[in-house]
């Protein structure tokens, strides 16, 4: 119809000798109303989705890990034939592990950009702050490495395919346990999911049988922790194990603890190579439990593209994401309402990031990994 047009009024040209500037005119604003009317059409073949990372400062190796896994996924969609004949494209939003960032990423996206579906938050304190208005907006949310129950419990448009951590930090306490460790030092920290992994920790260790001789939670903003290393260093304990997964001030605290002359082993949970890098060989030796379990393929596919080793957020996010394709394509449907009840009633999910089955409240749990680090680097013990 836009081209007959077209060729109507071009026809047209050549009959009427006069007004030729007064044609002109109108003839540009006719290529420049068909041209806004054809860009209208072909933002109608993409469905936009969103995400809020930590895409810089403390974190943003997770949060990194996440986005290329997210962008991995929409290569692989869009390579296909994208979901239901449309392209998918994402809008990549840096939430610096702060809260007021993330609030203006997340209306940046919900009320400028018009996306109701996001992948994110990195960590819980970011995540948190927002549930009640993402449930409010009905903004579908699928985080890749929040591990608080908390998130996603609460409302049908939130989830996690990262399992939640106390799940692993009582895994960790079996572990310590099993190794004949009865009095440990235990290291947290004042941060939301980090209160939360030592508290299951202790709540299984002591019921397995084993004391927590001593208790550090220093805030993550300290530097000087000379205290917390004397006071492990003065302690009757035979291991020490620290549940900071994430940040770095239990790195400072064992480098400390080293630096006193105390040898003895260390267990953790959920560590990443620049926590590792920055221990400078305080966690030589160290065993450690993971949720990043990706396949052989994808962990291949993914240090082959990016030239860095895989890192937490990587494979949950591309699962995140074909999670939601596999909705849009089941359902013919965009809307949130429609694609939340549709992951809502997904029973197991085999994905790149694992074997995956749902708690029945929009999170996911998957068998974990063994690590140890030698030389430095990350190998697998189980």
């Amino acid at each position: 119809m836009e081209r007959e047009f077209l060729y109507i009024f071009l026809g047209s040209l050549g009959s009427n000798k006069r007004g030729d500037n007064m044609i002109k005119k109108m003839f540009l604003l006719l290529v420049l109303t068909l041209i806004i009317f054809s860009g209208c059409s072909n933002s109608k073949e993409e469905i936009k989705i969103g995400s809020i990372l930590i895409l810089s400062g403390s974190g943003a190796a997770w949060g990194t890990a996440s986005m290329n896994g997210i962008d991995m996924a929409l290569e692989k969609i869009n390579n296909n034939g994208g979901i239901n004949g449309k392209t998918l494209v994402v809008d990549h939003q840096d939430d610096q592990s702060d809260a007021k960032h993330a609030l203006s990423a997340f209306q940046q996206l919900t009320e400028v950009k018009d996306i109701d579906i996001v992948i994110g938050t990195t960590w819980s304190h970011t995540g948190l702050p927002l549930k009640n208005l993402a449930h409010e907006k009905e903004v579908l949310m699928v985080s890749p490495s929040l591990g608080k129950a908390e998130f996603n419990e609460e409302s049908d448009y939130l989830f996690n395919t990262w399992p939640h951590d106390y799940i692993l930090s009582a895994e960790l306490a079996d572990r310590v346990y099993s190794k004949g460790h009865r009095r440990i030092a235990l290291i947290g920290a004042e941060e939301v999911w980090v209160k939360e992994q030592t508290n299951a920790f202790k709540a299984r260790f002591e019921e397995l049988g084993g004391t927590i001789e001593v208790l550090v939670e220093p805030v993550t903003t300290n530097k000087n922790v000379n205290s917390e290393a004397l006071k492990i260093k003065n302690a009757n304990i035979d291991a020490i194990v620290s549940t900071t997964d994430g940040i770095m001030i239990g790195t400072l605290v064992v480098k400390k603890v080293r630096e006193l002359g105390v040898a003895l082993p260390v267990y953790c949970i959920t560590m990443d190579q620049d926590v590792i890098d920055a221990a400078e060989g305080a966690y030589e030796e160290m065993e450690f439990l993971t949720s990043l379990t990706p396949t052989e393929e994808f962990k291949t596919a993914y240090e082959t593209k990016y030239n860095i080793p895989i890192d937490i957020g990587a494979s949950s996010a591309y699962d995140a994401v074909m999670m939601i394709a596999e909705a849009m394509e089941a359902t013919n449907s965009e809307d949130t309402t429609v694609l939340s009840e549709y992951l809502n009633n997904i029973k197991v999910y085999d994905g790149v990031s694992g074997h995956l089955v749902s708690d029945g409240t929009g999170a996911f749990t998957k068998t974990f990994a063994v690590k140890k680090i030698v030389n430095g680097k990350i190998t697998d013990l189980s």
